[in-house]
């Protein structure tokens, strides 16, 4: 069997036709064998969150139960450097990375040492971009597996007939094929990259063992991405164009943006749409930062469905979490060991050192440039999108800014949404502040008039400084409280999907939020309570609370999302499940208590305390579009008191038992 996923019409699918054809024509009859012994799965323009590649123009992954011959038509050598010739090679699994190029002979530069693509900027090394996505796979399908199956390469060159000779031998003699390939040409060109190794006396081609190469081939990212409609409003919210949009668009890269706005106010779209219409019209790479995984992957997501790459001739969008972005860069200017992992109690002590290198002369301008031009899918960006401004550790701020400039960097930032401490200082950053552009957003273009009318009625009733102007556009929405767990309410739970499903929405347009009490350790990973609850319901889950899920996005539209509070900021749902509330509130009571006072305003530790604990609180007010539902676990609670203050003044507003 071999199976196709991905968008019809683009190169990249005509490449994947073409890599279908060629093996069912060297193993004839192979797309028509059963999958239990011979299963092929080609995946198109695939996107991974959450690594230091983002795109891969096709990914394959093969299993052959009882292996398959193939007789290499050029000199291979194995593992020990010994030339392979004449001989049987079985080849049992392959997982593969190919990054296709269509360019013609004008714009290669082919040569023993790789390919280099010409662009209008610039060339770039097309075997340095595929070297850098087969190591974004491994690492993708390492943490999947727990396993360290090993991906082949190659670039496919469409636009070429035949690869050049150089004294009768093809160049460069691995890692790369022409538009006439067959299938032996392409695994000759992947495994002649380290050569072949052996199972007993047999020279053998495996990625993975078999129950690996099972949990390989059943991975999310071979899975069709369907969009629901609350997708297709949002992608039509990023394609739409706008005003605002197209002159942001124009602005940034080159002039500093800066967007403030509360919860709701659609910050985070504004800037995506400007990124998405800085890739269409003006043919620029943009990088969105933020601290929320699950954001990263939403985003990702729609980019997907958008069909917007990372990177491109054309430019492109790419988004990464801050930390991640910033310790790739520690590593390459050498503040850290290459292989040191992130460690956030040292983050600011990372970024300072650096910092203090550069200020040293120990690193150099130019070592900040060569870096980008020898690591341009991972470093070279013409704008820089900051999400939740903020909130960002000073000497990260100030190390992003030394190395692409206060002007290139754009900004959005909630007013209300200061929980990481003092407010970061971007301001000095910027060359020309008269040439900046500020836009403050006022109303609530996310929740119906109702849940704006709440969340104002919550923040009142909490003493804090915040206010949004409800939608007047979209009447209605509705409040639900009600005491306990989540998970013991499935009554409620298909209410909510089925009154979901009469709004045109799918599971996957709901958003569950859980604290950290209901999160607990499953086997390596992490799982919710109510995740688990649901899954044994039988309903499909991306439970975000797990490390390993958050580096993808969730692709089918019957996953239910479920998130810890602390990464729900810039993520919406149509329903959104607040669990156990006030047992988020009082982790952040204990912990904002714990810690020093960061203002000079005169206030008790515990009215500081109290502050922060409902600043978090109304980021998560504010994800909701129709419905909020909120349990809690305590009568008694501060949360649940002012909740029921609330509900009783505005029954009309608040369903109650």
């Amino acid at each position: 069997m071999i199976e196709i996923i991905g968008q019809h019409g683009t190169p990249e699918y005509d490449a994947a036709l073409k890599i279908r054809a060629a093996l069912n024509s060297y193993w004839p009859g192979i797309d028509k064998s059963p999958a239990d012994l011979d299963h092929v799965k080609i995946a198109v323009n695939t996107k991974l969150a959450g690594y230091k590649v983002s795109d891969i123009d096709i990914v394959i992954a093969a299993k052959f139960a009882r292996g398959r011959y193939f007789v290499p038509k050029s000199t291979l050598k194995d593992k020990d450097g010994r030339r392979i010739v004449g001989a049987k090679i079985r080849v049992f699994s392959l997982v593969a990375a190919i990054e296709v190029k269509g360019h013609d002979a004008r714009g290669l530069n082919i040569s023993n040492g790789g390919i280099n693509v010409t662009y209008k900027g610039g060339s770039k090394s097309a075997t340095d971009q595929n070297d850098a996505q087969a190591q974004a796979l491994k690492s993708y399908f390492s943490d999947l597996t727990r396993q360290n199956p090993w991906v082949y390469r190659s670039v496919l060159l469409t636009g070429i007939n035949e690869l050049p000779r150089d004294r009768g031998r093809r160049v460069p003699d691995a890692g790369a094929v022409a538009a006439n390939f067959d299938f032996a040409t392409l695994l000759c060109a992947m495994v002649g990259i380290h050569g072949v190794g052996k199972i007993g006396n047999e020279y053998t081609i495996s990625s993975a063992k078999p129950n690996t190469m099972e949990t390989i081939l059943s991975a999310s990212i071979f899975r069709r991405v369907v969009p629901s409609n609350l997708d297709r409003k949002k992608m039509d919210r990023i394609a739409a164009r706008p005003p605002e949009a197209l002159e942001l668009a124009g602005r940034i890269g080159a002039e500093r943006v800066h967007l403030r706005g509360e919860g709701g106010t659609g910050k985070t779209v504004l800037l995506a749409q400007a990124a998405h219409e800085g890739f269409r019209s003006h043919g620029k790479r943009s990088l969105f930062l933020t601290y929320n995984h699950a954001l990263t992957a939403d985003i990702q997501r729609l980019l997907a469905l958008l069909g917007v790459p990372s990177s491109g001739e054309s430019g492109g969008v790419d988004v990464r979490t801050v930390m991640s972005f910033i310790y790739s860069w520690l590593r390459r200017l050498g503040a850290i060991g290459a292989d040191e992992d992130l460690d956030f109690d040292r983050y600011s002590e990372h970024c300072t050192k650096a910092l203090e290198f550069l200020e040293a002369g120990l690193l150099t301008d130019e070592d900040i440039a060569r870096a980008k031009s020898s690591n341009f899918e991972e470093f070279d960006y013409d704008a820089i999108l900051v999400d939740e401004a903020q909130d960002w550790p000073q000497p990260e701020a100030d190390l992003l800014v030394r190395l692409y400039g206060g002007n290139r960097i754009s900004l959005a930032d909630g007013i209300s949404q200061l929980v990481r401490g003092t407010a970061t200082d971007w301001r000095s950053s910027v060359r020309d502040r008269e040439g900046t552009k500020n836009l403050a957003l006022h109303e609530c273009l996310r929740m119906k008039n109702n849940l704006g009318q709440f969340s104002n009625l919550v923040a009142e009733q909490a003493g804090l400084n915040w206010q949004i102007t409800p939608n007047s556009q979209a009447a209605g929405g509705r409040v639900i409280i009600r005491d306990g767990f989540f998970h013991e309410m499935p009554d409620l739970h298909r209410d909510l999907l089925t009154k979901a499903a009469d709004d045109g929405c799918e599971p996957i347009d709901c958003l569950y939020c859980v604290p950290a009490s209901g999160v607990q350790t499953r086997g390596n990973g992490r799982a919710s309570i109510l995740g688990i609850a649901m899954e044994d319901r039988g309903l499909s889950v991306w439970d975000g609370v797990d490390p390993i899920a958050r580096r993808d996005y969730p692709r089918s539209t019957k996953d239910n999302r479920i998130v810890q509070y602390d990464s729900c900021r810039g993520l919406e749902g149509w329903v959104v499940v607040l669990d156990s509330l006030d047992d988020f509130w009082e982790a952040k009571y204990r912990v904002a208590l714990a810690e020093p006072p960061v203002s000079s305003i005169p206030m008790s530790p515990e009215e500081r305390a109290r502050r922060v604990a409902w600043t978090w609180c109304m980021m998560a007010f504010t994800r909701p579009i129709d419905t909020l539902v909120i349990t809690l676990k305590n009568r008694g609670s501060e949360v649940s008191q002012a909740l029921s203050r609330i509900a009783e003044a505005n029954p009309d507003l608040v369903d109650v038992p």
